[in-house]
């Protein structure tokens, strides 16, 4: 996704109550572009929207475990529409056509050479799926039929040990690009709340090596604390994170601490900032008490458990304020998709769109249930193509389902 320097955009006309002025401005700071939106340029005959139903849904709770996932990790479309997903519970790839009937599968449970172990991610290298293990590097070709073509063995032992490599995305040269959950050489957790950082890598996938690229914000999720009792360690509510999103030339990082994604290029360099301007908001003891009463309801805590249960969680600690958004992602036009906090952060929340140049075009209603392992430094279990939204779902039962949406553009 390459930004360009805009003058500032002055719309037509303005919705009623809204402020007047240019819904964004685009200035240059020591050479980052930057790009500030007040609020969005979509009319309402504009905006994007999936179709009412899915093409397709893959999934179910039970019967035949060709449609049974347990830990889906990865979706991809291909070019002939068919339908590919990296189901890592049973550590195959399991191949579907562009109705959702299963063809094929590869790989499985083993240490053979056409076997996995950590499947985490599974990419397209030209005209080849690509599978890369998270537990030592391992990465493994192959055919479109599912047919084992070549593997690279594992990264040295040097390299592995400043900590498992977590493969997010590739660029459009093929240079890949990972997350470790902090540089090596960091001290103990430290009494309190702990934010370690973590570490972004760039590496080649034939090669057996990788470099660190650049650091950014980890997760506020831990306190530590100590007493007669020992030491043990406390849930923060409502803690701030880093998600990671690439595009053809960039990395894109957003801590959620405030409203922006920084956009760095494959030399770690930072070269766009883009901002939606909206004031944080702040938290209280209710949010506290709302999320509680969420989690404990999605958990399916025993009705005899809960009133302990509940009383519990109501001394966790929380942060003074919200998160500013949930998960990213980046689609195959160069638009970032930033998925929108709502409430108290359980629920999922509609998708902002900033198109490649920074201006937020507007949002997009996603169907209730998109899978929460998203909400990470790495996403591969969302896929936004030029006219789709691939995904996957978890229903009302906890079962797992991938589907496909139509992503509608009005051309008037």
């Amino acid at each position: 996704m390459r930004l360009l320097l805009l003058a500032p955009f002055v719309a037509a006309s303005c919705h009623a109550g809204e402020p007047a002025g240019p819904p964004f401005e685009t200035f240059d700071s020591a050479g980052i572009v930057i790009t500030e939106s007040s609020r969005p340029l979509w009319a309402e005959s504009e905006a994007w929207s999936l179709s009412p139903e899915p093409e397709f849904v893959i999934g179910a709770g039970d019967g035949d475990e060709r449609y049974v996932f347990t830990d889906v990790r990865g979706v991809r479309r291909l070019p002939d529409g068919r339908i590919a997903v990296l189901d890592a519970g049973s550590n195959r790839v399991r191949l579907y056509d562009p109705s959702g009937v299963h063809l094929l599968d590869f790989g499985g449970e083993g240490d053979g050479p056409a076997e996995f172990r950590s499947s985490q991610y599974l990419g397209l290298d030209g005209d080849e799926f690509v599978v890369f293990e998270a537990i030592g590097g391992n990465r493994t070709w192959w055919s479109l039929d599912g047919h084992l073509l070549r593997a690279s063995g594992p990264f040295p032992s040097e390299d592995r040990a400043s900590g498992t490599l977590i493969m997010v995305g590739t660029m459009a040269d093929g240079t890949a690009v990972g997350v470790r959950d902090g540089p090596s050489g960091l001290p103990a957790y430290d009494v309190g709340l702990n934010r370690r950082p973590w570490s972004v890598w760039t590496f080649d996938l034939t090669a057996q090596v990788s470099d660190s690229l650049l650091e950014v914000p980890g997760a506020e999720g831990m306190i530590l604390e100590t007493g007669p009792g020992g030491t043990h360690h406390q849930r923060y509510v409502f803690g701030k994170y880093s998600v990671l999103a690439v595009s053809d030339d960039r990395v894109h990082v957003g801590s959620n601490d405030e409203y922006a994604v920084r956009s760095h290029d494959r030399d770690g360099v930072l070269r766009a900032v883009v901002r939606r301007m909206m004031d944080p908001r702040p938290t209280d003891r209710a949010d506290l008490r709302a999320w509680v009463d969420e989690w404990i309801e999605r958990a399916h805590v025993l009705a005899d458990e809960r009133g302990e249960m509940r009383d519990r969680m109501l001394e966790l600690s929380f942060a003074p304020e919200m998160p500013a958004f949930r998960s990213m992602a980046a689609d195959a036009e160069g638009n970032l998709w930033v998925e929108d906090w709502v409430g108290v952060g359980v629920r999922q929340g509609s998708f902002s769109v900033f198109r490649p140049d920074g201006a937020w075009l507007g949002s997009v209603t996603i169907p209730e249930g998109l899978s929460e392992d998203r909400i990470s430094y790495y996403d591969q279990t969302i896929e936004i193509g030029p006219d789709y939204l691939l995904g996957v779902w978890t229903d009302e039962y906890g079962v797992d389902q991938v589907r496909l949406y139509r992503l509608e553009k009005p051309t008037g």
